[in-house]
Parts: C-alpha cells; sequence; structure tokens
C-alpha cells in the first residue's frame, strides 16, 4: 500500500520526534500504513452511491440502479430530482448543498472515483441533480425569472408513510422571483461544480445566472423543517464554484471576503467549505477555524440530530485540508471506525452506521420506500428492502447512546446531506489509503458500477498477446517503473468505413485534470458502442513537435496503454490510434499529459465499429524511460508482438519491440536515508517528506535505494518508514536490512 499524501503539519510533527525518538505508532498513527489494510474503502464509497437511487424522484429511466425502485410524482411541475430524507420533499437548501457537496468530493478526489469505477455513478447523480436545477430555474435571456425551491410540503408529506410510487399528487409547489438566496446560492454552487467536473456548458449558464440572482436578492427562506437566516456563507461557497469554472476575478471579491468559519460543512451552514476553497484559490487558510476542533480519538459529536453525519462531514472536510497540506487523514480514518462499527463508543458499544455494509449493520432506516410498511413506520417489521450505503443518524449524544428503531427519526433518519459527507469522506480515505474492493453484487441492485474485482494498488507492466497494457491507479504521466521502453508504432489513422462513429466534444466528456505530477492535462472520455479500435485526434497550439499520453479503461482494474513521443503533423494535428480490449469497462478514457494544458485541443475521437482503419504517414519511434533504483542485477527481456488488421483496400502491420532492463543502483547501507552514516528516525522522515512533497523533499538515486528497506522494488511507501521506525526503537536490527 503507498501512502499517497503527507500533511506538512504532521511532517513537522515527526521532525521533532528525531529528538526525543518517539514512536510513529503512538505519536502519528495515521502513518502505519499497514494498521488497518481491512478497511475497505472502496466498498464504502461504491454503497455510500445507492442512497440517492434510492430517493430519485420522476421518472426513473436507467439512472435507478435499485430494482424496487420506480416512477413517482410524475405530476410535479418540474418532474425529477431527489427525495430530501425518508420522506419526499424537495427541499431546496439541503438539495443544493448534496449536489454541491457531490461535487466537491469528485473535484477533490476524482482518483479515487476513477479507480474505484464509481466516476460514472457519480455523475449520473449529480447530473440529475443539475437537470432538475436547471429545469426548476425560468430565465429571460440570462436573467432569472422564478425558481422552484419546494415540492411538497413537509407537514402533509410526513403524515404519508408509504412508498413514493403510490403517493400521487402531492399538490404544492413552491416558486420564488425575489429572496432565498440561501438555496438560489446553492443551486448555482451545485451547478458550477458540476460544470467544473463535466464541463456542461447549460451548467455554467444557470449558475452564473442563479448567482447573479442570489446576489440581487440576498434574503432567505425557512420552513418549518429547515430555517436558515444568514446567505452570505451560500453565496461565498457559489463565488468558489464560479471562480474554479470561469477564472474570472470578479468573483474573487466574495472569496477574500470569507470570514472565519467555527462549525461544520453542513446544509445550513457552507462557511467551511468556502473557507476551504479560499485557502486552496489564494493560498489564504487562515478562515478554516474549525479544522482546528477537529481533534482527539474521541467520537467527534456535534449535534444530536444527525451526529453521524456531521462526524462523517468533518472527516471530509480534514481529508480535503490534508490533500493541501492543512489537515490530518489519520484522524478522519478513526473517526469512520466509529461509524463502520470497528471502534467502540464511551459507552464501550459499536454499531455499523451504515445500511448494508456489514452483516450487524443498523437495518431499519426511518425511509417510507425501503421500509416496504403502507401505513405505519411500525419498528417490529423488517425492512422489506436494504436501503444500501445510507448513513443512519447515529448516536444522540458523545457518549455512543444508539437504538436501531425506524421510528426514532433523531438517531435512524437518513437523507441526501447525510451521505453527501460520507460519500466524501470515503472518496478521501480511499485517495489516501488505497484499500478494499468493490462488491461484484449487492442484494437489491441492478447496476453495478466498475464491478469486476479488488482494485490494484500498485502499478504493474502486463503484455499481453496483442496489446502491451499498464496496469495503475494513477493518472500522472511519471509511473514508479524499474523499465526502458522502446516502441516502434504506426499509427494515426483517419476514419475509413461507414461504420466509424465520429465523436464531437459534445458527445464525450472532455476537459482538463491536475495529473499527479501537478501538471495540467487534457483527457477525452467516451462510450467504446461496442468499436473494435479508436482513433483520438488533437491539435497542438505550442511549438512543441511530439505528443504523450495513454488511453484507460476500467475492467476491474484500471487496464493503461501509454503513448510518447508520437510526432505531431506539419499541420499541427497528431492522431493516436488504440486497440480497445475485449474486456472493456463502461467507457474509456484518453489522456493527453504532454504538451500541457491550452497547448493541446482534442478534436474528436473516430470510433472504428469493424477496427479498421487507414493509417496516416505518421510513423514514428517513441522512447520512454522511467526508472527507479534497485538492487537487482541487470537483466534484459525483449518481446516482440506483431498485430496485423486487413481492409478491403489496406493491410496494415505493426511490429511492436519492448525491451525490459532494470536499473542498477546498489544501496550503500540500507535504511540511511540521509547519508550520515547510521540509521535512525530521522530517516524515517526523511521518507515520510519525499512521499508527501518529491519537489521539496527529493532523495537522489542512492538515498533511494537505501531507503526501500521493505519489499524491496515496490517503491518507496510507509512501510519503508515503519521498518526504520522499528530499527530505532531497537525491534529490528539493521543487519537484517532489507525485509518483507
Amino acid at each position: 500500500m503507498h501512502l499517497k499524501k503527507i500533511t506538512s503539519a504532521v511532517v513537522s510533527g515527526l521532525l521533532a520526534l528525531s529528538a526525543t525518538v518517539t514512536s510513529f505508532s503512538a505519536a502519528a498513527p495515521s502513518l502505519n500504513a499497514a494498521a488497518a489494510d481491512g478497511d475497505n474503502y472502496a466498498k464504502l464509497l461504491q454503497y455510500s452511491l445507492y442512497l440517492y437511487d434510492a430517493n430519485m424522484c420522476g421518472k426513473m429511466g436507467s439512472d435507478c440502479g435499485l430494482d424496487w425502485r420506480g416512477d413517482c410524482h410524475t405530476s410535479d411541475d418540474v418532474v425529477g430530482g431527489f427525495h430530501d430524507a425518508g420522506d419526499h420533499v424537495w427541499f431546496g437548501q439541503p438539495e443544493g448543498y448534496t449536489a454541491s457537496t457531490l461535487g466537491w468530493a469528485y473535484y477533490e478526489f476524482k482518483d479515487a472515483f476513477e479507480a474505484t469505477g464509481q466516476g460514472a455513478h457519480l455523475k449520473v447523480i449529480t447530473d440529475r441533480f443539475a437537470k432538475f436545477m436547471r429545469e426548476a430555474t425560468v430565465l429571460n435571456g440570462g436573467t432569472v425569472q422564478k425558481v422552484l425551491i419546494e415540492k411538497g410540503e413537509g407537514g402533509p408529506d410526513h403524515s404519508y408513510w408509504g412508498p413514493p410510487e403510490k403517493q400521487g399528487n402531492r399538490g404544492r409547489m413552491l416558486w420564488t422571483t425575489d429572496g432565498a438566496a440561501n438555496i438560489t446560492a446553492e443551486y448555482a454552487a451545485a451547478l458550477a461544480a458540476n460544470y467544473v467536473n463535466f464541463k456542461n456548458p447549460d451548467d455554467l449558464t444557470y449558475a452564473k445566472a442563479l448567482f447573479n440572482f442570489a446576489k440581487q436578492h440576498q434574503g432567505s427562506y425557512s420552513c418549518e423543517f429547515y430555517g436558515n437566516k444568514d446567505t452570505s456563507d451560500e453565496i461565498a461557497w457559489a463565488a468558489c464554484w464560479l471562480y474554479l469554472a470561469t477564472k474570472d476575478n470578479t468573483y474573487m471579491g466574495d472569496i477574500k471576503n470569507i470570514g472565519a468559519a467555527y462549525w461544520v460543512h453542513c446544509w445550513e451552514n457552507v462557511s467551511l467549505g468556502a473557507a476551504i476553497l479560499k485557502g486552496e484559490i489564494t493560498g489564504d487558510w487562515s478562515s478554516t477555524n474549525a479544522l482546528g476542533d477537529m481533534s482527539g480519538d474521541g467520537y467527534k459529536f456535534y449535534d444530536q440530530w444527525g451526529s453521524a453525519r456531521h462526524n462523517a462531514t468533518a472527516q471530509m472536510c480534514q481529508l480535503v485540508a490534508a490533500k493541501h497540506g492543512h489537515g490530518n487523514a489519520g484522524w478522519a480514518k478513526g473517526q469512520m471506525q466509529y461509524l463502520t462499527g470497528d471502534r467502540a463508543f464511551a459507552n464501550g458499544k459499536s454499531y455499523c452506521l451504515v445500511v448494508g455494509f456489514k452483516p450487524n449493520a443498523s437495518n431499519k432506516p426511518h425511509h417510507r420506500a425501503a421500509s416496504g410498511t403502507d401505513g405505519a413506520e411500525t419498528d417490529g417489521i423488517a425492512s422489506a428492502h436494504v436501503l444500501v450505503g445510507a448513513l443512519c443518524g447515529g448516536p444522540v449524544d458523545a457518549q455512543g447512546t444508539y437504538q436501531d428503531l425506524r421510528s426514532d427519526y433523531k438517531a435512524n433518519e437518513v437523507a441526501c446531506d447525510y451521505n453527501a459527507g460520507l460519500v466524501g469522506a470515503a472518496a478521501g480515505l480511499y485517495s489516501n489509503y488505497k484499500t478494499g474492493s468493490i462488491d461484484n453484487s449487492i442484494p437489491g441492485v441492478s447496476k453495478i458500477y466498475g464491478a469486476g474485482g479488488t482494485q490494484q494498488t500498485t502499478p504493474t507492466t502486463t503484455t499481453t498477446q496483442n496489446q502491451p497494457q499498464q496496469t495503475t491507479t494513477t493518472q500522472s504521466q511519471q509511473q514508479w517503473q524499474n523499465t526502458t521502453t522502446t516502441t516502434t508504432t504506426t499509427g494515426g489513422s483517419n476514419p475509413s468505413s461507414d461504420k466509424d462513429i465520429v465523436l464531437t466534444k459534445s458527445d464525450m466528456d472532455v476537459g482538463q485534470e491536475k495529473g499527479d505530477d501537478g501538471a495540467t492535462n487534457n483527457y477525452a472520455e467516451f462510450k467504446p458502442q461496442g468499436a473494435k479500435s479508436a482513433t483520438l485526434y488533437l491539435t497542438v497550439k505550442s511549438n512543441d513537435t511530439e505528443v504523450s499520453g495513454g488511453f484507460g479503461t476500467w475492467t476491474g482494474k484500471w487496464e493503461q496503454e501509454e503513448f510518447s513521443g508520437l510526432k505531431v503533423n506539419s499541420d499541427k494535428t497528431a492522431a493516436i490510434d488504440y486497440t480497445i480490449p475485449a474486456n472493456v469497462g463502461q467507457t474509456v478514457k484518453a489522456m493527453v499529459w504532454w504538451p500541457h494544458g491550452d497547448d493541446v485541443v482534442i478534436d474528436k475521437v473516430v470510433l472504428h465499429m469493424d477496427g479498421s482503419s487507414t493509417p496516416s504517414n505518421n510513423t514514428t519511434t517513441t522512447t520512454t524511460t522511467t526508472t527507479r533504483p534497485t538492487t537487482t542485477t541487470t537483466t534484459t527481456t525483449t518481446t516482440t508482438t506483431t498485430k496485423t488488421t486487413t481492409t478491403t483496400t489496406t493491410t496494415t502491420t505493426t511490429t511492436t519491440t519492448t525491451t525490459t532492463t532494470t536499473a542498477k543502483n546498489e544501496a550503500s547501507k540500507y535504511g540511511d536515508v540521509n547519508l550520515d552514516g547510521s540509521v535512525t528516525i530521522a530517516d524515517a522522515v526523511a521518507i515520510l517528506q519525499y512521499i508527501g512533497n518529491k519537489d521539496k523533499y527529493s532523495l537522489n538515486a542512492k538515498q533511494l535505494a537505501n531507503a526501500d528497506v521493505f519489499n524491496t522494488g515496490d517503491g518507496i511507501t510507509a512501510n519503508d518508514a515503519r521498518v526504520i521506525q522499528k530499527v530505532d526503537a531497537g525491534a529490528i536490527n539493521v543487519s537484517q536490512l532489507p525485509i518483507r
């Protein structure tokens, strides 16, 4: 397991340890990478998304992945959206909060969603939120005329206990033409976040209009269940997302005015979320005061109503902050153990509060559709359906008082906003610890995303008969491989068959993302539609003469094929062919790592349904070299793979030769990372600093060789630091290094 991120605060704390010789296990349990390998964060992320399938409203279509849900409330003024909780009302404020927070989770931890195959599920959910919010907003030109902020009514709705499919017309539709900025700004934030993630231009159009409306009409709206007076935090939250979507400095005034946040990010108060984004955008983290209150080993308790909801969202906030060097991922990991039943509360009891996650998990959530009861919320009857992944409200006090009773809506309520933080926390924990695997079969679930097996966590190189593939969990151009690969490629095809399908930008998810090296890379994600091969067409805007990148697909594990050194044509275009594997997943992702950012424009992708293509004269020799020092003697392996493709007019033969060479760089003294002649806790700190920030705390080839003391050859990980810590503590003799 690789510890991908480490906060500067933790690193600075560890530096002090070198003087006191305190063990890592006692001082910083979050760095003990092997301490909780059983924590199934992949499954937790997978399960946490299905609450939204259970709460879908309107016409299900292909969106809903549960076999026990059907169409409902189809006579609403605006059909669609989601039910708020265990009831069936659409309340604008918590729904807007939910959609924007889910978008935030994907924005920060996209790697976790894609590595586990859950990105497609998240997109279905946030797109459905966005579609409803657009349709609930009436525009005249670019100006908002009115907005639907509530469907149904709390009191009458709560008097009905039964499935939404049988409820019929629930009546009241509440529109606003003035005020309710707490809701309209949340809609704006959600739509802007969805644009940042998935680039639907309609989302940005409506986000801008709703933000302007909220600024002009800053009054608030409250109902009997959701009250709000101050709207400045929602406006600031929306401003952050619109800045990220547009890089327009006109939003910066609202961002810089974000004040101190003292409460956890939640439906009523998004100050902390806004303060964290302010830190990311401006570098000013002084407003994130609430992060300092998230500490200690005890259960973090905020409120008796939905305490687990606030706890999970606090974890998400810490994990996002930790990603940027201002939080503690280990604290979040410890808190999640309370929610999954792996740690006892102060009263000595433990509960798994995520429905269906474990055999002993809560099974009587306060949820009409899942209960299967019609007319009463009877506690004594088992739920008819498993409400997969729903986070129950949790203990009503800090001691851990909790009962699994359907009628106890304080402790066993479930809601869209409850699961938003859980989704973010699960994604952040997977991003940090890479543990767990998704389930291929879940009771009551008819649509599994990314099914196929355990997620690979260690990059490896695999060569098949016809196609070299690289299995990896990252999307960075730089990989930790001990190989020098030389590939001769004939590529760059043009549409040649009436069976070809041309995908333009509107047919794909095209955008930019940060790679693990910090660079801005371009990508296009598309559905293979049964094609046997694809060609990526792009235009280079810079003076660069070569392009590099890769194609990847989720088949139960991330399978990636890379290209590099591909020559750019004289007209500044390039075309790259990709043979789509037979076991391709739901989507294929084409990635361009060089040139970066706006220096490249992805023009289109052509799917070749019969697998044939006509090559251009773009025949090049590409060389990719990535080395990591090891102690293994140099060896050379040559594999020749021949692939022949025939059409009625052209025969193309491609020969690929791969040479694998292990870099030779013997360790001078295992464990002596800082090259001072001894093995101490300072060497462990050097490893952790390197893992946390390779640019700032670089290690040379000799230091890397000395650092690889655990499972030599698997890269530099937190396990190497743990071994050195044990040497320093006397538990391992330096003469035993390296160890497995």
